[in-house]
């Protein structure tokens, strides 16, 4: 009797676990992730978009992920549980479903083999409920020339790596799903910052805007193309109006000019200084290196400094594209290394040549 009892309870569990696995939707986003090249690694900047779909409270407790080459063959296993006294899969902030609820949580395994061809990855929930997700990335090729949007020695401040702010934005968060945004348009941007002949971003206590050293800058077209959108009247006190994001998506920025270079390759370039796009319209054909504005302080911005980003469009479901700039020298303490063509991230110190 014991026995069939136990049988029993095996069966209802497997019957609980298979149902519970049924339920819990996983979509990766984009649904191709880019490899983007960088100078050492490959990396994958995606996220994935996870629906509970049952009444139960789903914990997230261990998260593996196999890499295979062409040939189907396993290259590296990778794994986060709760193993340990610090288990890492607490560097994932958002573990639990409560419910019928969606949530977001970024890739944590960012870096890859350079022979990765497919991913796959299980995600354990309650140590028992198991989902399995196989993730097909594309390798990214930039289908035009890019050089640096400004001429002077300068900070990539903030770039799309892991840990940045670009690379972090959640668009399943629900103020920010409100406003319509319903994808990553930063998820490759740059913050720029000009730096002076010691490596100082600004004099004094760097308060007032013209204390930094970039303020005013020329800010250039990275290639020829037509601008398509562009701002000029904000002024550079560091403020916007959240609502108005909800009919324009690009009011974060305060001032900016979106040029189009092909089709589904849009730059932008954000928190100019007021009235320095005052000569441009839309419709106006531009050449790379053309000034087309001047860094500024307006939109969403801390301190006067260039956004730059390369997206798919300028809609709320936008999506960030990968760059790679032509021809700049990047600087290694005491070293120099000229670049023919690099991807570039944050930290780094680069002068257009």
């Amino acid at each position: 009797m014991k026995s069939s009892i136990k049988l029993f309870l095996a069966a209802v569990s497997l019957t609980s676990w298979f149902a519970n696995a049924q339920q819990v939707v996983i979509k990766p986003k984009p649904e191709q992730p880019i490899i983007e090249n960088g100078e050492y690694n490959n990396y994958l900047n995606f996220d994935f978009i996870i629906s509970n779909t049952t009444k139960d409270t789903l914990t997230l407790t261990r998260l593996e992920v196999q890499l295979f080459d062409k040939n189907n063959r396993l290259i590296q296993q990778k794994f986060l549980d709760n193993n340990g006294t610090a288990p890492s899969i607490n560097t994932i902030p958002e573990k639990q479903w409560n419910g019928v609820s969606e949530s977001l949580i970024f890739n944590p395994f960012h870096e890859i083999h350079n022979l990765t061809e497919k991913l796959e990855y299980t995600f354990t929930f309650n140590n028992s409920v198991e989902v399995k997700k196989t993730v097909i990335p594309v390798h990214y090729k930039q289908s035009v020339a890019f050089s640096l949007p400004l001429k002077s020695k300068l900070l990539v401040y903030d770039g799309h790596d892991f840990y940045s702010h670009h690379r972090r934005f959640n668009y399943e968060f629900s103020p920010i799903k409100q406003l319509g945004f319903k994808g990553n348009f930063m998820r490759y941007a740059y913050d720029f910052v000009i730096l002076n002949e010691d490596g100082k971003q600004f004099k004094g206590n760097g308060e007032e805007n013209t204390d930094w050293y970039g303020f005013g800058s020329d800010v250039l077209a990275v290639a020829d193309g037509e601008i398509i959108a562009l701002e000029t009247n904000q002024k550079d006190d560091k403020s916007f109006d959240i609502p108005s994001l909800k009919t324009n998506p690009l009011a974060l920025y305060g001032n900016y000019v979106v040029i189009r270079h092909a089709d589904g390759v849009y730059s932008m370039y954000g928190h100019l200084k007021q009235q320095s796009t005052a000569a441009l319209q839309k419709g106006l054909k531009v050449k790379k290196g053309q000034k087309i504005g001047q860094i500024g302080t307006s939109g969403s911005s801390f301190f006067p400094h260039l956004h730059f980003e390369i997206r798919n469009n300028t809609n709320h479901d936008a999506e960030g594209l990968p760059s790679y700039f032509d021809n700049y020298t990047l600087f290694l303490g005491s070293t120099k290394k000229d670049m023919k063509r690099g991807g570039i991230n944050t930290g780094d110190i680069l002068q257009s040549k």
